[in-house]
């Protein structure tokens, strides 16, 4: 920073000596003597005007110097390449970001189907075949289907996106159904560190932000995995689930708890806790995520109850599209 208030003021210096002179010129009757005067004045001039320019080539010189120095040396004045850098390196790419999972039918009305009520309210059960892709394209044999139930009375936000989030009007209740890219390297759902969903549904580039949602803080509170046919606590992980015949072909699945921090309009921080459901298949993992109220969801009402009856009645399952 020092180097760049010196190549200011030179700068500046440059920039004032570059401003001409104006001398006064006095009209009266010229004598031989004057006209002496006044060659030996226009002879001192023409020298001091060599040393001014050649004074002047040489503090350009300097600046373009230690500017091209500064700049070259600075990085914060510049940062975009290197903070691009930084970012890869500590994989925050755009592949560990959670975006939406993107509907077969884009902007198109949801496939609803009414269920019988029960002891939480009047549900019903959206049914979807989800992309892959981020791109609206198809892609066979890594395209999925997906199912669960919710509140028949909940609303429909930016359906024009091409994803599915819903929410509560009453209480303000969500729910969001994402996807991400299984970490580099890992291949076993249960092998992801749990911190990866955190910092990949939370990331400020993520669509939980980039929709709405201010988050100052978040954690994942606890992780399991879970067997499809059972959603109780599978102490053996997938591979217990995954040695049994009957369930070779199950796709792997795992649950989470996450609290987060949303700060209103006014600057009001508002804790929030959720579920997130997590199936991986063809290298992406498909997620339904939950947000209500911590307080609420603490309790173990309704709130809580009507979180986890849609997280429990998340389903995926492939898409073959073999003749």
């Amino acid at each position: 920073m020092t180097k760049f208030f010196i190549s200011l003021s030179l700068f500046l210096s440059v920039v004032e000596l570059s401003t001409p002179f104006h001398i006064p010129i006095h009209h009266s009757t010229t004598t031989i003597s004057q006209c002496q005067s006044s060659t030996q004045l226009h002879s001192t001039n023409e020298s001091n005007e060599v040393d001014r320019k050649s004074f002047l080539s040489s503090s350009i010189t300097a600046a373009t110097i230690a500017t091209t120095t500064l700049l070259s040396t600075s990085p914060s004045i510049y940062p975009s390449s290197t903070s691009a850098a930084n970012a890869a390196e500590t994989g925050n790419d755009s592949s560990s970001i959670a975006t939406f999972a993107l509907r077969r039918a884009g902007a198109v009305g949801p496939s609803i189907t009414k269920l019988k009520p029960n002891k939480n309210g009047i549900f019903v059960r959206l049914g979807e075949q989800m992309l892959y892709s981020n791109d609206g394209s198809r892609t066979p044999g890594k395209d999925i289907f997906c199912s669960f139930d919710f509140p028949a009375d909940w609303l429909q936000l930016d359906r024009f996106l091409g994803g599915l989030q819903y929410v509560d009007q009453r209480n303000g209740d969500k729910l969001y159904v994402l996807k991400v890219k299984m970490p580099e390297g890992v291949e076993n759902l249960k092998e992801v560190p749990k911190v990866y969903f955190g910092n990949a549904i939370f990331d400020p580039k993520g669509e939980l932000v980039r929709n709405g949602n201010d988050i100052e803080e978040y954690k994942v509170l606890s992780s399991q995995m879970l067997s499809s046919d059972n959603d109780g606590d599978d102490a053996g992980g997938a591979s217990s689930s995954s040695s049994s015949s009957s369930s070779s072909n199950e796709i792997p699945r795992r649950r989470l708890k996450v609290k987060y921090t949303t700060l209103t309009g006014n600057n009001y921080a508002v804790e929030r806790k959720g579920i997130v459901d997590a199936y991986e298949f063809g290298g992406m993992v498909y997620m339904l995520l939950t947000g209500s109220n911590a307080v609420l969801f603490d309790k173990k009402g309704r709130e809580r109850e009507t979180a986890e009856y849609i997280a429990d009645s998340f389903r995926v399952q492939a898409v073959y599209t073999g003749l």
